[in-house]
């Protein structure tokens, strides 16, 4: 007997978690794909693996509740971008998914300072679009795979994180060691195995 592939994870999904549920979600989404963000070695690389890396631990440390200073996650945001730009077809864009995290977290901390327009929406966006680079830089064989994962994530946030995209959500740990588990809950796609 044959079984459907897990529904593809929309904006709709994304918009009904919570500001902390949403970035973890892009957390996720960028730890799975940073495997591909590797560059030949010499001291500029590693400054930006350094960005990349500080970009998502900067959104995981939003995830957990960890004081930060303001602006903290916008900055982290700024440098990544300048190494996923520098590094793109190399690494699969592979940056931009740290990028969207740090993205989602600057966000949702601009939103909570300020109440702007079109904060919830951004931060929404910035997850979703953490989503799309991981599932556009997998092939045909580990797609069923990042699907499964993604959807994993969003049926345990929607348990975990109790609220809407206008709430903050309850601090948690967004790593596999955290209540949302491993990144690949049905196995690892071969094109992102580190």
């Amino acid at each position: 007997m044959k079984t459907n592939p897990p529904r593809v994870v929309g904006l709709n999904d994304l918009g009904q978690l919570t500001m902390r549920a949403n970035v973890a979600f892009a957390v996720r989404c960028a730890q799975r794909i940073r495997p591909c963000f590797s560059v030949p070695a010499g001291p500029r690389q590693r400054e930006q693996v350094a960005a990349v890396d500080r970009a998502i631990r900067v959104a995981a440390a939003f995830c957990q509740g960890v004081p930060a200073e303001a602006g903290q996650a916008a900055a982290a945001a700024r440098v990544a971008e300048m190494a996923a730009e520098e590094n793109g077809e190399h690494t699969c864009y592979a940056g931009y998914a740290a990028v969207r995290a740090a993205e989602a977290a600057a966000n949702a901390e601009e939103y909570l300072l300020n109440a702007t327009d079109g904060g919830m929406i951004e931060i929404v966006a910035a997850a979703f679009g953490a989503g799309r680079v991981l599932a556009a830089n997998v092939d045909s064989f580990g797609l069923d795979l990042v699907v499964a994962a993604l959807y994993a994530d969003l049926e345990k946030l929607v348990s975990l994180a109790q609220g809407t995209c206008e709430d903050l959500g309850t601090a948690f740990d967004p790593s596999e060691t955290g209540p949302l588990g491993p990144l690949w809950p049905a196995g690892t796609p071969a094109c992102f195995a580190g």
